[in-house]
């Protein structure tokens, strides 16, 4: 697992005593129902909900953690928390922009574009150089999905009918058919998408 949260932008919790308890639980959820569900959530029944539940789920709420600065149980901390204890039963999300980890840089080679599920928010993130942009990952035209499509420069073209847009700013040539970005930050080299939390 600790290479999988690692390029999430995670690491275990500081707290090994409750790291320990948290596996232990783990593996006897492990043992029962044969999946390492997250011992503080429910099952549902349903198969792709429960899905979202085993852990790591760090991909599957990635805003929530992000503002939570740790997964739901408390397991995985962001990189940059020094100590994990003072996360231990937090639950209140903060609101407001958030800004939540996605890759490592080395992760995305230049000239390309990759998808990128943050909450509700579907997208396409690319690199130019030492770069990074993320938008909207649905082309406006025919609803094609951006992070499939080829990087010319600063340009991502629709894999379906080759509409181009600006990674910059979303822009394209087709009027009203701009799509939305967001801010993009590196911090200790992990690429960053800034998303609104309510």
């Amino acid at each position: 697992m600790t290479p999988f949260v690692d390029r999430l932008g995670y690491k275990f919790n500081t707290d090994d005593g409750f790291v320990e308890e948290v596996l232990v639980s783990e593996i006897e959820l492990l043992d029962t129902t044969g999946d390492v569900y997250c011992p503080c959530r429910m099952r549902t029944g349903d198969p792709k909900e429960d899905a979202k539940i085993v852990c790591p789920c760090i991909p599957f709420y990635r805003d929530q953690f992000a503002g939570l600065k740790k997964c739901w149980c408390g397991l995985f901390i962001l990189k940059e928390i020094e100590d994990g204890t003072d996360l231990l039963g937090v639950i209140e999300e903060p609101q407001g922009e958030i800004d939540v980890p996605v890759f490592r840089v080395d992760d995305l080679p230049d000239g390309q574009i990759r998808h990128v599920k943050v909450g509700r928010h579907d997208m396409a993130v690319a690199r130019v150089g030492d770069e990074f942009f993320a938008l909207s990952n649905v082309c406006r035209h025919a609803f094609a999905p951006l992070a499939e499509g080829f990087m010319d420069g600063y340009f991502v073209m629709c894999p379906w009918h080759g509409w181009r847009y600006d990674v910059r700013d979303g822009s394209t040539d087709h009027p009203g058919a701009d799509v939305k970005t967001f801010a993009v930050s590196v911090v200790d080299r992990e690429v960053r998408v800034r998303v609104l939390l309510k």
